[in-house]
């Protein structure tokens, strides 16, 4: 389903990845733990293919995200913690808007039960710059009910979201392994899901001057 092989990463002239490698098979789910700035959104980015690494391959479904192009959207589902929604637009708007860009079509008693799922009925013409932080994190969550890809790139899906959110976020999670998917996810809350692996991300201390850095870059 997925595989990261021997990426290097360095951002501000830090290196954050060194060698790192990660495969993640059909009905897998793996935990990325670590403090802040360890790299768990860098590399959920470069697996979206939102930055590029350094140095490795990153592959889906054995091709790289780079020969797939922009059709590497198509393979996966990504909701990144920051909100990705379009603040002077409704509820309605964006998740409609995040469909079509998507080419996905979904009937109005679909849409409306996945909406009623998150509590989100009564609030669909509501403009997102309304709406509390835990409702933003709903709407977004929300694309998930939607989404026909087999991996789920989500980082901190769990944080600014109640218990009851919570619980409903996690069987929607369980289902989708059930049905042969794969999940990558960060977190820094404990989720009590059942994991195929946690990966601990720790920091790299080591800083480069700007000439060994680009002596570095000369060998690639």
């Amino acid at each position: 389903m997925l595989e990261v092989n021997s990426i290097y990463l360095y951002r501000n002239r830090k290196q954050v990845f060194n060698n790192f490698s990660l495969d993640l098979k059909n009905s897998e789910i793996i935990l990325l733990e670590g403090e802040n700035g360890v790299g768990k959104t860098s590399l959920l980015n470069m697996i979206a293919g939102l930055i590029n690494p350094d140095k490795g391959i990153i592959k889906i479904y054995r091709k790289s995200i780079f020969e797939l192009g922009e059709k590497r959207k198509k393979n996966f589902t990504y909701i990144p913690d920051k909100n990705c929604l379009k603040e002077n637009l409704t509820v309605n708007e964006n998740l409609k808007g995040w469909l079509q860009l998507s080419n996905l079509k979904i009937n109005y008693s679909t849409y409306q039960r996945a909406l009623n799922i998150f509590s989100l009925n009564d609030i669909q013409e509501f403009l997102i710059k309304n709406l509390s932080q835990g409702q933003k994190k709903k709407v977004a969550l929300t694309k998930l009910l939607f989404s026909k890809s087999k991996l789920w790139l989500l980082d901190e899906p769990l944080n600014g979201i109640d218990t009851k959110t919570t619980a409903i976020l996690k069987k929607i999670m369980t289902h989708h392994i059930k049905q042969n998917g794969s999940i990558l996810f960060s977190s820094h809350v404990k989720s009590n899901l059942k994991l195929t692996k946690k990966i601990v991300l720790k920091k790299i201390t080591k800083k480069l001057d700007i000439e060994s850095l680009d002596k570095w870059e000369n060998l690639k």
